[in-house]
């Protein structure tokens, strides 16, 4: 079968399973589509509404949830792959929408630039980082998807939409989750490149509870990682050193890579069991004991080990401190109950936006993460991530779209001011439901 210039005899019905990286969603879709432009996607997401067959678009597959997981068409953006134009007069690059993260930043880095709101896995697609409302650490970085100026969208009749900052349904689409359609190409805002300056410290509880939120201000990059059989924490700060405090040497220690040696090498003596800190500063750490140099490129930061199973939520900033307390009490609990078992907190900051799927306008939020090995089954560690989310729900917290939660669509909608505007916006849209899914009717309903 012909549409235009796009042919469809590869398009049959293959049964092939797929799974996500960390193996926690599979799914054995009956046909695969693999468009390598945008009109090729359009004529697939046209040729399944023919059909009557819901569409799923899937990225590199790194989100632990099942956002993914179709049952009749998967549509891979693997193809559309590359930076298509950088702008420096306009401070932006436009990028296909497979591109991976990990690529695209390395890219930018040779031209002297990077990504605002920089985080998730190296080999995550970079409209799967914006659709899943990805962000990097500390109060001057938003998600990802707030630095989109521009985006365009293919809606489930196959049409293609150009939406831009104050146009309808720009709030919607850039954090979208794939309920909208399927992203073909993105413009990113960029700044000049910086090296980070990492500064390790411990953390006593006592000073935790009494400065946790103040955290978020010690530096432009923060993350902090407490383990509850401890008393002390490990606070990451990262600081921004540009181009000319780089090139000066003012920014490295008279001692070389002295100063987080002992940290970096604390941390990486976990890693049997895995390390207390988040997966993209511990690389980061471990990486420092076997160089001089201080300064490394933000891109560092991505993720690129195997996945934890991890259950992420979202608390006002000033809740902070007595989350953490309260979920101290809840993992005791949980393991007097069951399973003795450890886990690693860790506590990153996210700057406000006006995503309706987002972080609301305000003082931005602390963001906690509960992470576990892969190889625990989930029974064992079930009892654990269910008493942290009683207590992320019992201080307003919201899931991150990308990682395990047990919430549905009436607990979601009660979170989010922008929740009828959404459902508007995919009403506009796929009001057939077209990108639906089971994993997406359970959190956002029909």
């Amino acid at each position: 079968m012909v549409r235009g210039d796009v042919t469809f005899s590869d398009w049959q019905p293959d049964p092939r399973p797929w799974h996500n990286r960390a193996r926690t969603a599979q799914a054995a879709p009956g046909f695969w589509a693999t468009p390598s432009t945008p009109a090729a996607v359009a004529a697939a997401i046209a040729q399944a509404a023919e059909q009557g067959l819901r569409v799923r678009p899937v990225g590199a597959g790194t989100a632990l949830s099942p956002l993914a997981a179709g049952q009749e068409v998967m549509l891979s953006v693997a193809a559309l792959r590359g930076v298509q134009a950088l702008d420096r007069d306009t401070g932006t690059v436009t990028v296909w929408a497979g591109t991976p993260l990990g690529e695209l930043s390395a890219a930018l880095d040779s031209h002297g630039l990077a990504l605002e709101g920089l985080g998730g896995h190296a080999a995550q697609t970079v409209g799967g980082a914006v659709s899943t409302g990805v962000h990097g650490s500390g109060l001057g970085s938003s998600r990802l998807a707030a630095s989109v100026t521009e985006l365009v969208l293919i809606d489930a009749q196959g049409s293609a939409h150009t939406l831009r900052p104050g146009d309808a349904y720009f709030g919607a689409a850039a954090l979208s989750l794939g309920a909208l359609g399927v992203l073909t190409s993105l413009t990113l805002r960029v700044r000049p490149a910086a090296r980070l300056r990492l500064d390790p410290r411990a953390v006593s509880w006592g000073e935790l509870m009494a400065l946790g939120p103040e955290y978020a201000q010690a530096a432009p990059l923060v993350s902090l990682t407490w383990r509850p059989d401890q008393d002390d924490a490990e606070a990451v700060l990262l600081r921004r050193a540009w181009p000319t405090e780089a090139e000066s040497g003012g920014d490295r220690p008279a001692t070389g890579a002295g100063l987080v040696d002992g940290a970096a090498r604390a941390l990486a003596d976990l890693g049997g069991q895995f390390s207390a800190l988040p997966a993209p500063v511990r690389g980061l750490l471990e990486g420092r004991t076997r160089s001089e140099g201080l300064l490394a490129p933000q891109h560092a930061l991505l993720a690129s080990s195997e996945a934890l199973r991890e259950m992420e939520y979202a608390v006002p900033l000033a809740a902070l401190t007595t989350t953490l307390r309260d979920l101290r009490s809840a993992l005791a609990r949980a393991s007097a109950a069951g399973t003795a078992l450890q886990l690693p907190v860790g506590v990153r900051f996210v700057a406000a936006d006006d995503l309706l799927l987002g972080t609301p306008v305000g003082e931005g939020q602390a963001v906690l993460t509960l992470a576990a090995p892969l190889q625990l089954p989930p029974e064992v560690t079930g009892p654990h991530f269910r008493e942290a989310e009683g207590v992320f729900r019992a201080h307003g917290g919201r899931p991150a779209w990308g990682r395990l939660h047990g919430l549905g669509e009436t607990e979601l909608a009660a979170l989010y001011t922008g929740w009828a505007d959404f459902r508007a916006a995919r009403d506009y849209f796929d009001l057939q439901r077209r990108f639906g899914s089971p994993y997406l009717r359970r959190v956002l309903g029909e």
